[in-house]
């Protein structure tokens, strides 16, 4: 309530930041990019694109929105906005393949956090530093940052984090084939995302279960998890998770030997990942397009394309899996 007469102080950015609070990220976009000139020169508006950018896979420009909102925050001396904007920045260099800058950005928000005693951040950070370390090849400290980050998710009640955590952990024990560690790390994640009213969140765990699944050796069931996962990213226009899920798909269609299903997905999913401009994604889906075209016995093309993940695999420093790749491409040729 204000004093006869006082005009009431507009917020600008409130249907917007409710907008990102629910996963409404086009929406946030179109909000934001409709409140004019004015606004568009606070950190806040800055921020906000930032971060509906990032969820919709523009990692480019959710990495300028972000520095330019970390820059704004730091001229006006609010710290708690600048340690916000450096863990968003940090992001889009982690998803444009700046490992150093993203490290540097994570641990630099969290000191920021440990500060402010904001376990919320403190849990993002720790997430995020796993997810680095995990492409760096040390999956000992990612695992651990993972457990740490799912500890203080639990404290602050955070579903979200608890699904993303859990989902993280389970990547690295598949990877590592840990199967049915996997299996249980994906469970706790679905079940986390069952909790919030969350489409993309159900989506990028389902996607996880399923592959945890084919790797079992249920290749039904992982189909239809991924099949649902791909369809709930496609609807909530999450372009990281769909891109993932076509990679999946071509190794289910691999395995159960439909071969050429196999090569056309993973030529999507390649297709998808260079769109976004992931080079993780770009790795990932190149080394599963080469997998498929080994099994049709294309194998200069399959040479070809472990060669082309090497290198994305160099351009992100993940020198141990960049080395696999060229001596995987060596035995082809």
């Amino acid at each position: 309530m204000t004093d006869r007469g006082e005009t009431p102080v507009r917020d600008p950015f409130r249907t917007a930041r409710q907008a990102v609070s629910d996963g409404r990220f086009r929406e946030a976009l179109q909000l934001l990019t409709n409140t004019g000139s004015g606004p568009s020169f606070t950190p806040e508006w800055h921020l906000l694109m930032a971060m509906a950018s990032w969820r919709l896979g523009n990692f480019a420009e959710s990495h300028d929105a972000a520095e330019s909102a970390l820059a704004l925050f730091r001229t006006r001396g609010d710290v708690d906005g600048e340690m916000k904007a450096q863990n968003v920045t940090a992001a889009g260099a982690f998803a444009t393949g700046k490992l150093d800058e993203a490290a540097e950005g994570f641990e630099w928000a969290l000191a920021l956090a440990q500060q402010f005693s904001d376990k919320l951040m403190m849990a993002r950070c720790a997430n995020n530093l796993g997810n680095v370390a995990y492409y760096r090849g040390d999956d000992e400290e990612a695992l651990k940052q993972y457990s740490h980050a799912a500890s203080l998710f639990e404290q602050v009640g955070s579903f979200h984090g608890i699904a993303e955590a859990w989902h993280n952990t389970g990547v690295v024990l598949r990877e590592r084939g840990e199967y049915e560690e996997a299996a249980e790390a994906a469970d706790r994640a679905t079940d986390a995302a069952s909790h919030l009213d969350d489409p993309r969140a159900m989506g990028w765990t389902l996607g996880g279960r399923g592959e945890t699944d084919a790797l079992q050796g249920d290749l039904r069931l992982g189909r239809v998890r991924v099949d649902r996962a791909l369809e709930l990213a496609r609807e909530q226009e999450d372009r990281p998770t769909e891109t993932d899920c076509l990679r999946v798909l071509s190794r289910i269609a691999t395995a159960e030997g439909k071969l050429d299903e196999g090569v056309e997905l993973a030529l999507s999913a390649v297709d998808s990942a260079e769109e976004i401009g992931s080079p993780w994604m770009v790795a990932r889906a190149r080394q599963q397009l080469a997998s498929a075209l080994a099994g049709r016995h294309r194998t200069d093309e399959a040479a070809e394309a472990y060669s082309a993940a090497g290198a994305a695999f160099d351009q992100l420093g993940s020198d141990r899996r960049a080395q696999s790749m060229r001596v995987l491409a060596e035995r082809l040729r």
